[in-house]
């Protein structure tokens, strides 16, 4: 079971009201969520002048009920 997850936040600023996608990728330790974050590339960089990407790693909290059956929130 994944005990971090990577968010990677990305922006495009093409209109007046920039828009942002977050994708969440489980990963099972901290250390390699924070590697993943660190060395993380997004593949179009000849967008990169009209959009941001960030990344950052957060501990999956679990609800105690759902323990019991391996689910996280």
């Amino acid at each position: 079971m994944s005990e971090f997850v990577l968010v990677i936040l990305v922006t495009m600023g093409l209109g007046k009201e920039p828009s942002t996608f977050e994708i969440r990728l489980p990963k099972e330790t901290y250390k390699k969520c924070i590697e993943d974050s660190e060395t993380y590339e997004f593949p179009y960089k000849e967008l990169h002048k009209v959009i941001s990407v960030k990344t950052r790693c957060e501990k999956i909290i679990r609800n105690p009920k759902q323990l019991d059956n391996e689910k996280s929130i």
